[in-house]
């Protein structure tokens, strides 16, 4: 029945009918009864037990979720069902908070999902929103668009997915904010009663809890699973050992280390695998985890299955029951056999560098690079600087080198990044004596830190030899150029009287003053040939003795190399035909001229080609070949004498050398002709060298530049 209001009641009517009267009807009355109260009672008793079906489902699916996701549709199609929602969803925050996705979304038929366009999104976006999740309220929205202002952005999100009205309640996991759960309406505005909030706080509540056990269990196993993983991959023995001491369990590790099958060491007593004087240590231990929970960095030698022993390293912790009591210890084992012999090697090594260091009659420190403190000093370093051992080490090697502490330090930093160091210095000796050192260093690493090996040498005795060698040699090069500025000035003094004694025995010679007898002839004869003789080697000595003294100069002219040769031909030739000897030449066509010292040029060819005469037997020959070279001329003069020995060619350029064989003896002269040579030719810019073997004949080769400057 509508009444006035617009309401709609439920009544019950009753018209009962008056009898007939000649078959028609005469007349009905009716009762109307007002039932309102108990249809709406029954329809409250119907929706009570659908609320108690649903909650009960719900309820028994997140006990134990068997699969949390299908749970959670399931639940969200119940609960949208049940309170006649278009839409109802889960959000769940992201670990850091700030972002929120939609993971779960039930839509009624003819409802568009819009799981997919609702993923990470951001909370700075629904400030007002988060700010209400928060304050734990639950967000009841009869309709959208009387939301107020400072709701003006969900207002524009929930307008744009044409939603008219929701409800959303917060949803915690481990007692925290994790999400959100909702329902909307999306064909018309409405509210949600306070039956409504309540169905969804248990059901949100019940979610919640879903989803806490899930990622308890999910913990669980990972953890497990990362023990399990640990346990295995351990690159240490594992044993696990119950109260009495009965091996447990074990990861692989076993094999490697004890030659043991996993399934041979369970059940087995840990005593067993510990050498018999240690059994005493693991028992101590064992009790030291049973009050302390713990028993660290413990060595041990174990036995392997062969029987051969192994040194370890043990860390072992108790594993406690529920109730607090101790059931299991597990024993991590480090294998150190090879860090023990490193150790017993090191300790000899060191035992022998004591002996070494200790004992060496070398003077020897090690210092700190960076304090510049002596750290270790041996017995000659202490007799050395007069100080006793204890008094040596504290010093600071400034207290010795009286450089100034700075400078010190600047070079000890610079000697840690050395591989070796090699310095001159002056140290103070206890009794303030300065004495002259020589200092090798070497960086080496001590007890993780770079310290310094010093080894200290006195040099105060050579260096005071050295300085009197140096003196004594100024002093003879002193002399020497004095003797060669001497000769060079006696030039004219020297050549004048002897040319006047070779020219007028020469004019004897001629008898254009009168006859002389074969005796006269003879002694005049003498006179000239050795005042000639005599003239070649003072002029060899003044013509070196200039060079020595810097005065002798070149005049530089451009010449035919070819005449030039030919001349020393003509003037050598009658030398080597007494021995009939061949002199050759042969000059490269691209060798026409060359400017250079003329004079001298002639003179090192001279040379040359009349000590090759003087070696070479008869019949022999000597050959000037010439030619070009890049930029320079090219001379060799070769020869078929009697070769010069190694040793004879590293001095054969040596002032008052004379070569000597068996055969031919010493030759007269000065020795100078070569050791001349030498200097016309550096005079040049060139270069001379000899290459010979005994017996096979010589060669000697110059070479100067084409074009020689002023």
């Amino acid at each position: 029945m509508l009444k006035k209001s617009g309401n709609i009641r439920w009544i019950k009517k009753g018209i009962p009918i008056l009898p007939e009267n000649k078959g028609a009807i005469m007349s009905y009355s009716g009762a109307v009864f007002d039932i309102n109260r108990r249809i709406n009672s029954k329809d409250a008793i119907r929706r009570k037990l659908e609320i108690e079906e649903v909650l009960l489902e719900i309820s028994n699916m997140f006990i134990a979720p068997a699969s949390l996701e299908r749970d959670i549709n399931v639940a969200l199609e119940k609960i949208g069902m049940l309170c006649g929602a278009g839409r109802s969803y889960i959000f769940l925050f992201r670990e850091n908070g700030t972002i929120f996705d939609n993971t779960h979304e039930w839509c009624a038929e003819g409802v568009e999902p819009q799981k997919n366009n609702l993923q990470n999104v951001s909370c700075d976006e629904c400030p007002w929103w988060m700010e209400k999740l928060a304050n734990d309220e639950v967000i009841h929205i009869p309709n959208v668009l009387a939301l107020p202002p400072e709701a003006a952005v969900e207002k524009e999100v929930l307008g744009k997915q044409g939603i008219k009205s929701l409800i959303v309640l917060p949803l915690y996991v481990s007692g925290k904010l994790a999400g959100f759960m909702g329902l909307d309406n999306v064909v018309n505005t409405g509210s949600w009663g306070k039956d409504d909030v309540s169905i969804l706080r248990i059901a949100v509540n019940l979610m919640g809890m879903g989803i806490q056990r899930k990622r308890a269990e999910k913990a669980i196993h990972e953890g497990e699973e990362i023990y399990r993983s640990m346990f295995k991959n351990a690159a240490n023995l594992i044993l696990l050992v119950d109260k009495k001491g009965t091996i447990v369990d074990c990861n692989s590790r076993v094999g490697e280390l004890l030659g043991y099958r996993r399934v041979e060491l369970l059940g087995q007593p840990i005593k067993n695998l510990i050498f018999s004087d240690y059994l005493k240590k693991i028992n101590e231990s064992s009790e030291e985890v049973g009050y302390r929970g713990f028993s660290f960095n413990k060595e041990y030698r174990m036995v392997r299955k062969d029987g051969r022993p192994v040194d370890v390293n043990v860390n072992s912790s108790g594993l406690m029951d529920e109730n607090g009591y101790h059931v299991q210890t597990i024993y991590i084992v480090e294998d150190i056999t090879e860090r023990k012999k490193a150790e017993k090697l090191i300790k000899e090594s060191e035992g022998r560098y004591r002996s070494l260091f200790q004992n060496n009659s070398a003077v020897i420190m090690l210092l700190d690079p960076d304090t510049g403190s002596i750290l270790d000093a041996n017995s000659a370093a202490c007799d050395y600087y007069g100080y006793s051992r204890e008094k040596m080490l504290s010093l600071n090697i400034a207290d010795i080198n009286i450089l100034p502490k700075e400078q010190i330090m600047e070079e000890l930093e610079q000697e840690k990044s050395r591989d070796i160091n090699h310095f001159y210095f002056t140290h103070r000796l206890s009794n303030g004596v300065l004495r002259d050192v020589e200092r090798y260093s070497y960086p080496i690493l001590m007890g993780g830190r770079k310290l310094l090996y010093a080894i200290v040498s006195d040099i105060t005795d050579n260096r005071k030899m050295q300085s009197e060698l140096v003196r004594a040699k100024m002093e003879a090069e002193i002399a020497n150029k004095a003797k060669s500025e001497f000769l060079a000035s006696m030039s004219h003094e020297l050549r004048t009287p002897l040319n006047s004694i070779i020219g007028f025995s020469d004019m004897l010679l001629t008898q254009n003053f009168g006859t002389l007898n074969d005796k006269q002839l003879r002694y005049i004869s003498n006179i000239s040939v050795s005042g000639n003789h005599l003239l070649k080697l003072i002029n060899d000595i003044l013509d070196i003795s200039k060079v020595e003294a810097g005065k002798m100069e070149l005049k530089a002219e451009e010449f035919s190399v070819s005449d030039s040769i030919s001349e020393v031909k003509a003037l050598l030739t009658p030398l080597a035909s007494k021995k009939d000897i061949q002199v050759l030449s042969m000059v490269d066509k691209e060798l026409t001229t060359i400017r250079a010292d003329r004079t001298k040029f002639k003179q090192i060819l001279y040379n040359l080609v009349d000590n090759a005469i003087k070696f070479t037997p008869e019949d022999g020959y000597v050959i000037v070949d010439a030619g070009v070279e890049g930029d320079r001329a090219k001379i060799m003069v070769k020869d078929t004498g009697i070769g010069i020995s190694e040793a004879e060619t590293r001095k054969i350029f040596q002032p008052f050398t004379q070569l000597e064989n068996s055969e031919y003896g010493k030759q007269k002269g000065t020795g100078l002709g070569l050791s001349l040579v030498k200097k016309f030719v550096e005079m040049h810019a060139g270069k001379i060298w000899v290459e010979s073997e005994f017996g096979e004949g010589s060669k000697f080769i110059f070479t100067i530049p084409l074009n020689q400057a002023n």
